[in-house]
């Protein structure tokens, strides 16, 4: 593509020097990833300035510099240099106009909130396949599509990855793609120039206050989602928390999309009614209102008629019911009928690191979950005492360098709806472990000992698991499908579905495979 073409694309242009003929063969943000005839996007981040590697790219045979205004007649070697306002905007407008309008050729469904992003995306995913329709996924597990599966290094990542991704997908004719949509890629503007057919609201609690100032900051963040739906389409947004109506005045005063609420506790279009839980599952009778119905009917596409249906999952607790209920609007907003919706509910069985089951013959429970926000724990520590356990023991900590103030409030909840907890280290990344754990225990009520605790993990983890009998249920929480653990000048290798598993195997629990 002609520098030219990407060029006439950009809003905020300063100065351009240099030929504007050139042919520009891709786009990095990274010199080491610059070919022969790449533009470079020399953007400045919280660590580093991407100007300090301008020389580098060039080397390395860019073509053109993209670089923010006020680095003008720093650099005189080089082919071309675009000088702009904000390069990190830039950056979304030279995707666009590179890879093109992606958005106005696929189906996106974006899903924000502090927490279920990742489950509703799955559920999509598995409805979507009910329909025998392809499609993509890009969230906090792995970006997923095809037969291809790359883990994920963000929850949504960056705006050249993104794009980078969507192309792909759209090469291969795959048309669909349900994306995780974070404060951060918000606020950063990764998905600036993106437009979605549906956004999806899940809760707001507090997390992420180590970067945004505070809950009101959150939330501004969060809204500027449901700015990008196109005309004529789908906002889904759960009744139930206390942030809908903020959401839903921001849709109307758009006026472009068309708004579905689902909800347990509120009238809401989606609701959920004779709920049943249990450890193999959930079950509910589904409640559609006729204005969703009718609301949700493609332009000149007969609405679909309701007959009572009941909705059956093998995924655990209340939590995951509103997962569901969000999915159901999403499919309703994309044409699918209530039949096909049900078979893909019905067709996913779980998922990676949420509420995952790790079962080797002991005579107790015990589930893996990603919780690591006082909203998350809370909510996974009431679904099992739900299923009545004898005891409920719970493994936890808090990552490093994130939010603090999160901590004392899982300390409390932790040893509120235990009967019994150990408090050990997560990912301390660039702090001390026990710094972190000594914040997480303020939060604890005096008078409270049912907690013990333990820095090492896997000990944690073994401590748990040894105190254990039967009809217990011991919860792992805070890391899920993470196979890793950062410390502050290294990475190791840790899964605590895979710890639980090898501790299980030497106490006995796990019978060891023999040969003759």
């Amino acid at each position: 593509m002609k520098l030219k073409k990407i060029i006439d694309n950009l809003d905020g242009v300063v100065k351009v020097e240099g030929r504007t003929s050139l042919e520009i063969t891709g786009i990095a943000c990274d010199s080491k990833a610059v070919k022969q005839g790449y533009l470079f996007a020399a953007l400045k981040g919280s660590k580093v300035n991407g100007a300090d590697f301008i020389d580098d790219a060039i080397s390395r045979g860019a073509y053109a510099i993209l670089l923010d205004a006020d680095n003008e007649g720093i650099f005189r070697k080089g082919d071309a240099f675009i000088y702009v306002k904000d390069s990190i905007k830039a950056l979304a407008d030279v995707s666009k106009a590179y890879f093109t309008d992606l958005s106005a050729k696929m189906r996106l469904i974006g899903v924000t909130g502090t927490n279920g992003k990742t489950t509703i995306t799955y559920l999509m995913e598995s409805i979507f396949k009910a329909k025998f329709w392809q499609t993509g996924v890009i969230g906090t597990v792995n970006y997923r599509f095809g037969q291809r599966s790359i883990p994920a290094v963000n929850t949504t990542p960056g705006v050249l990855d993104l794009y980078s991704l969507l192309s792909s997908m759209y090469k291969e004719k795959i048309k669909n793609c349900v994306i995780e949509v974070s404060s951060h890629s918000l606020e950063q503007g990764r998905v600036e120039t993106l437009q979605f057919d549906t956004a999806i609201f899940t809760n707001l609690t507090r997390e992420h206050l180590d970067f945004h100032k505070n809950m009101d900051d959150y939330l501004k963040a969060k809204l500027k989602l449901f700015e990008k739906i196109k005309k004529g389409g789908f906002a889904i947004i759960n009744l139930d928390d206390p942030a809908a109506e903020k959401i839903i005045e921001k849709v109307k005063a758009e006026t472009k999309a068309r708004v579905i609420t689902y909800g347990i506790d509120h009238k809401a279009d989606i609701t959920a009614e004779n709920i049943n839980l249990s450890c193999n599952g959930l079950k509910f009778q589904l409640g559609v209102a006729e204005r969703a119905l009718a609301n949700s009917a493609p332009i000149g596409v007969a609405k679909q008629s309701f007959a009572p249906i009941e909705i059956e999952s093998n995924l655990i607790g209340r939590h995951n019911i509103y997962n569901i209920l969000a999915a159901i609007g999403a499919s309703l907003a994309s044409g699918i009928s209530l039949e096909d919706t049900k078979n893909g509910i019905e067709a996913l069985k779980g998922l990676p690191g949420r509420l995952e089951s790790v079962m080797c013959g002991q005579n107790f429970s015990v589930y893996v979950d990603y919780a690591h926000t006082e909203d998350g724990l809370e909510n996974v520590l009431k679904s099992l005492r739900e299923l009545k356990p004898n005891r409920l023991i719970s493994v936890f900590g808090c990552g490093g360098n994130r939010d603090k103030t999160k901590r004392p409030a899982m300390g409390r909840i932790s040893t509120e709806l235990s009967d019994a907890v150990v408090i050990t280290s997560d990912n301390p990344r660039g702090e001390e472990p026990m710094d972190i754990i000594n914040e997480i225990i303020k939060g604890i009520a005096p008078g409270k000992n049912n907690y013990t605790v333990e820095i090492d993990r896997f000990r944690a983890i073994k401590k748990a698991l040894e105190s254990a009998k039967e009809g217990d249920i011991v919860l792992v929480a805070g890391k899920g499908h993470e196979t890793y653990q950062v410390f502050k000048n290294t990475t190791l290798p840790f899964d605590d579905r895979e710890v639980v598993r090898r501790i299980l195997v030497g106490t006995g629990h796990c019978p060891v495979p023999t040969g003759r």
